[in-house]
């Protein structure tokens, strides 16, 4: 049988005393020890106080440089003129025969697409012309027969009029054959394609044997003409105020370590309300190919140009 023991009142009450007791010194000793050990340690400022660390010096950020200002900027070589000659016919590619960075002047074949089956509706064009001039003939000689007779009074009101209508029937389908020969000759002339302008090819991405069509139309060959080139570049709109058309201008080209001159040919009609620059355009000569489109250049107005 477990027994309980039972603790007196007066007893549990000097007990919670005491443990309260026991509990307010070791604070007071933790409160003496931690004063003990603040008085130990040097004061954060003023005498005796360890000197503060030393932090490396920052060079001091200066303003970006403009990109362009009143007299200089710089700007990039561009193509005068870039065509896409595109597939005017849907087919094979039966001839291809250029290859990129070939030159080419005006009017020179570049691609062919089989044209088989539009020469063979051209020529069937062909024959119903043919056809359609000998109605023709056929019904312009009733004309004037029925004609002479109707005068004569030998026929009715009713064969001159028939008459009259089957010779504007003949010259209408002589019409319409000529206009089938012209679609069908067009596409024959379609299946080749000649080159716009003198340039320089620059893409090509069609094979011999690849499929073209026209509709949407593919690009077989892009064309440049960098006989010619433009250079643009933008000063701000203060320049307004002092450049012109014709100005002279120097151009230096970085990658090439060369220069040239040129003069400005085209100021922009409105300026940049992003940038608060006006764009303007200077044409070089290079027949010479030395230069190439997507050049960065330096320019420099000559003095005078600007304020």
């Amino acid at each position: 049988m477990t027994r309980t023991t039972r603790i007196p009142g007066a007893l549990a009450g000097a007990a919670s005393i005491a443990v309260a007791l026991a509990s307010g010194l070791a604070l007071a000793g933790c409160g003496k020890d931690s004063r003990a050990e603040r008085q130990g340690l040097p004061p954060a400022t003023g005498s005796g106080a360890p000197p503060l660390p030393v932090l490396p010096a920052l060079a001091r950020a200066e303003a970006p440089a403009a990109t362009a200002t009143a007299s200089r900027s710089t700007g990039t070589l561009l193509p005068h003129a870039e065509v896409a000659v595109v597939a005017r016919a849907s087919g094979v590619v039966t001839e291809l025969g250029v290859e990129v960075g070939a030159r080419v002047r005006q009017g020179q074949v570049l691609f062919r697409v089989d044209d088989r089956g539009a020469a063979l509706r051209l020529a069937q064009a062909q024959t119903q012309l043919a056809a359609a001039e000998l109605q023709l003939r056929t019904a312009d000689t009733e004309f004037r027969r029925a004609k002479a007779l109707f005068e004569q009074q030998a026929v009715t009101q009713q064969r001159w009029d028939q008459a009259s209508a089957e010779l504007e029937a003949a010259r209408v389908g002589v019409a319409q054959a000529r206009n089938g020969v012209a679609v069908a000759g067009k596409a024959v002339a379609d299946a080749t394609a000649r080159a716009p302008i003198a340039g320089v090819v620059v893409a090509r991405p069609i094979a011999l044997g690849d499929y073209v069509s026209d509709a949407p139309p593919t690009r077989v060959v892009v064309l440049q003409d960098q006989a010619t080139l433009d250079l643009k570049f933008r000063l701000p709109e203060q320049a307004l105020a002092s450049v012109r058309t014709g100005d002279p201008i120097r151009v230096s080209l970085p990658a090439l370590a060369a220069s040239r001159t040129a003069s400005v040919s085209i100021i922009a009609p409105s300026v940049d309300p992003r940038t608060r620059t006006i764009e303007l355009t200077a044409v070089l000569d290079n027949r010479d190919g030395a230069l190439r489109p997507g050049l960065m250049a330096d320019v420099a107005l000559a003095a005078g140009s600007a304020p």
